[in-house]
């Protein structure tokens, strides 16, 4: 499923926000993180974009935000949690959220004002401070100082085209990926080394670029950069050398589906989550993919996280009318999928706390 942006008009119930410290695993162990996850989701009929939080694994959710202007007028597209109290989030018309109190209150941060119809759609964050956001029109940010000042790099190395995704590996070392419309939509891989001073670029062999890409992640030495029709290329090598592969037998609307995200427990553990509604882990680095039952062939699965190889959720948006969106839950690795929810507005990106 290529990015697109939906606006709609739709009820629902307005939700109080709780205030609760995060859930823990029952191991003892003081430095264990907390199960805290947050959804990022688009305007619904209030007139504000959505943010889920939870406190208890993915169990039960509220909303926050709602009737903050920081969310006024905006579709959330992206969120990472840094830890229990800083959040950021990424949206349209320019606007980049945070949080510093867990979204009891989200604040609206400065972004670079000569790009104010820019959608940012993918944000991720090094060393707590150090954050990397990509959006629409070729549109790179960086900021090394916590969001007090911002770097945009030149739209035109990325051909203005739509950033969907982008990773930072290390403060040096980040990659971005997307499509830019060269004779039809093409794919497009680009990378930085030494904080995005300079750039280049990656083009896998046999035409892999044909699709567009939507994603890249990485752990490790290992890369991968997923996109259109089930298409993927990795690298095991930090990106010296890389090897075109898909994930077979994967189909939506009679065509392979397209890989809305991925994520990566490690270098062989992965998760994916595509079109109509299906899930895919692989445990061998790609080698071989295991195909999960959701029962939600009418939907995009946009978002997933996981927060070991048990617990894991799921986000998505529907084909057709009604706008529902969905939230799905794993607790057993994937053996069963259970509708946690349905939201009356389109969810994107899913979030455990990061670090």
């Amino acid at each position: 499923m290529k990015k697109v942006t939906v606006l709609f008009s739709v009820v629902m119930l307005g939700i109080l926000i709780l205030i609760s410290s995060c859930k823990k695993n029952d191991d003892p162990d003081p430095v264990e993180r907390s199960k805290c996850a947050w959804i990022a989701g688009a305007e619904d009929s209030t007139g504000y974009g959505m943010i889920l939080y939870s406190a208890d694994a993915g169990e039960t959710w509220v909303r926050q935000g709602q009737g903050s202007t920081a969310l006024q007028g905006i579709d959330v597209e992206d969120i990472w949690a840094v830890d229990e109290n800083n959040v950021w989030a990424t949206g349209t018309n320019n606007v980049i959220l945070r949080t510093i109190n867990g979204g009891q209150t989200w604040s609206r941060v400065q972004a670079p004002v000569n790009n104010a119809n820019s959608e940012l759609v993918s944000i991720s964050i090094v060393n707590n401070t150090n954050i990397w956001i990509s959006g629409g029109n070729g549109t790179i940010y960086n900021s090394v100082d916590d969001g007090s000042t911002w770097t945009m790099f030149d739209t035109a190395f990325f051909h203005s085209g739509g950033m969907q995704g982008i990773w930072a590996i290390s403060p040096n070392k980040v990659y971005v990926v997307g499509g830019v419309k060269a004779r039809g939509e093409r794919g497009y891989i680009a990378f930085t080394l030494d904080g995005g001073t300079t750039w280049d670029s990656v083009v896998p062999t046999n035409n892999y670029n044909k699709s567009e890409w939507i994603g890249v992640t990485a752990s490790g030495n290992t890369i991968v950069v997923y996109g259109g029709q089930s298409h993927y290329v990795v690298s095991t090598d930090g990106g010296t050398t890389w090897k075109n592969d898909s994930v077979l037998g994967v189909v939506g609307g009679g065509r392979p589906a397209d890989i809305n995200h991925l994520i990566m427990l490690n270098s062989q553990t992965w998760w994916g989550a595509f079109d109509e509604g299906h899930i895919c882990l692989t445990t061998d680095g790609g080698s071989t993919w295991t195909l999960q039952q959701t029962g939600m062939g009418g939907f995009y699965l946009i978002g997933i996280d996981a927060w070991d190889s048990e617990l894991a959720l799921v986000v998505g948006t529907p084909i057709s009318w009604p706008l529902h969106g969905p939230l799905l839950r794993t607790t057993n690795g994937g053996t069963l999928w259970e509708i946690n929810h349905m939201y009356n507005s389109t969810l994107g990106k899913v979030s455990f706390i990061k670090q």
